[in-house]
């Protein structure tokens, strides 16, 4: 692999410096959804005309996408991941169902749909042992009580994706590779789906909507941001540098309301549109991680982290364009 040597590199760049010289072939799993996208837009603006012989994505069924640079692309079934030929050697694993599904289906069903993705690639990697695995997991495998999550009843999003860090390290290690698992809290940045279901999107499609802007938490509540795509692309770099990383994912810690203005900035509404009741005895809600891994890992593949103004300009520039 190339050594990066500029200071401000764009996560495209270093998704190509990986790459750059090797004769990795990647399977992206989840490649409809938010990172899964992202993945393959990433990669197939970096391999360029090499990326239909190189790269495959899986979703629950086939279809075709578009990448960002306009070529269709045909997504597998994930059932056909464990015969893919020529074998994966690198693996971006971004199958899941998301937190919100777990009320229409019931713990039981969502956990067991869940647990039979985990096994389809977790047989996948068994067979083809691919050296470089990368796994997305969450920052809510932090636990309220300060463990990580561990029951299934109360907390079933966060209690699987716990297992999917341990079964996944674990099978990587017996199949001698290297795993790579981001922990992520919030992210922004394009191809975002369901914007309803974060609180950045939510705030945009009220502002593409003229406003209000309803901030519905009384209390102070705290998140960080950092891009998509930086996330994907530091997890590739590290997985192709050959080392084992688990990292929650960094950024400025902003309070809710604040992001609420940054949105009403970009969007050139005035300030009184951000409507918000508080509760002066309401607890603060913070979930952010500990960034510093993913930082020192940024500096030293010289990947440039863009700032959370300019990560909700390009979030708006997505969604008035989605």
């Amino acid at each position: 692999m190339a050594t990066v040597e500029s200071a401000c590199v764009r996560p495209v760049d270093l998704v190509a410096d990986s790459l750059r010289g090797s004769d990795e072939f990647v399977a992206v799993t989840g490649a409809t959804g938010w990172f899964g996208a992202v993945a393959l837009d990433l990669l197939y603006e970096a391999l360029g005309e090499e990326a239909p012989a190189r790269v495959v994505g899986y979703a629950g069924s086939a279809r075709e996408v578009v990448v960002s640079d306009g070529r269709t692309v045909t997504v597998r079934p994930l059932l056909d991941l464990v015969m893919q030929d020529p074998p994966p050697t690198t693996l971006l694993h971004f199958a899941f169902l998301t937190r919100d599904k777990v009320g229409a289906l019931g713990v039981d069903a969502y956990a067991s749909q869940n647990l039979a993705i985990t096994a389809t690639v977790l047989d996948a990697i068994a067979k083809h042992k691919p050296g470089h695995v990368v796994v997305a997991s969450s920052g809510a495998v932090h636990s309220t009580t300060g463990r990580l999550a561990a029951d299934l009843r109360s907390d079933p999003y966060g209690t699987l994706k716990h297992v999917d860090e341990l079964v996944f390290r674990a099978a990587t290690m017996d199949a001698g590779g290297v795993c790579v698992i981001p922990r992520v809290f919030n992210v922004a940045g394009a191809r975002m789906t369901k914007p309803g279901l974060y609180a950045l999107g939510s705030m945009i499609g009220m502002a593409n909507a003229g406003g209000p802007i309803e901030v519905h938490a009384r209390g102070r509540v705290y998140r960080a941001y950092c891009g998509v795509d930086e996330v994907v692309a530091l997890a590739v770099w590290a997985a192709l540098s050959d080392r084992d990383a688990v990292f929650d994912t960094c950024g400025t810690v902003v309070e809710i309301g604040d992001l609420a203005h940054l949105v009403v900035h970009e969007y050139g509404l005035p300030a009184d549109v951000v409507m918000r009741t508080w509760d002066a005895d309401a607890v603060p809600d913070r979930y952010v991680g500990d960034g510093r891994l993913m930082e020192a890992l940024a500096s030293e593949a010289g990947l440039s982290l863009r700032s959370l103004p300019a990560l909700v300009r390009e979030t708006s520039e997505w969604l008035r364009g989605a």
